[in-house]
């Protein structure tokens, strides 16, 4: 799996958890679009640059 489809699937993971728990609660007001892809993105970028700070690495299992 290439580094950019790792981005890819984070970012979507990320910006899906904010989507369908907008609130956390699950109250009545729930805002779908409350942080954009961008900022998914964005939050993904600096997850993974500081596991591998870190000394981590995300593999993909066989």
């Amino acid at each position: 799996m290439t580094t950019q489809a790792i981005e890819k699937l984070i970012t979507n993971s990320i910006h899906t958890a904010f989507i369908k728990y907008p609130e956390g609660d699950g109250g009545p007001n729930l805002d779908y679009e409350w942080i954009p892809t961008e900022q998914s993105a964005h939050i993904t970028k600096a997850i993974l640059l500081d596991l591998e700070a870190n000394g981590f690495q995300i593999v993909k299992k066989t």
